[in-house]
């Protein structure tokens, strides 16, 4: 499972990623709960790709 500071380096690139995502639409301003349950979905999908 790794230690604690694994864990939140993890949680971090997480959001980062996400934020990243988020961020390929500049002109967006705002989400709804289902887009964001959606970009979290594709986010799981991707980077279960290896």
């Amino acid at each position: 499972m790794g230690t604690e500071a694994e864990r939140q380096d993890t949680r971090k690139a997480m959001a980062y990623d996400l934020k990243m995502i988020i961020d390929r639409e500049p002109t967006k301003q705002s989400y709804t709960p289902e887009e964001i349950k959606k970009l979290i979905d594709l986010y799981i999908e991707t980077s279960e790709q290896k």
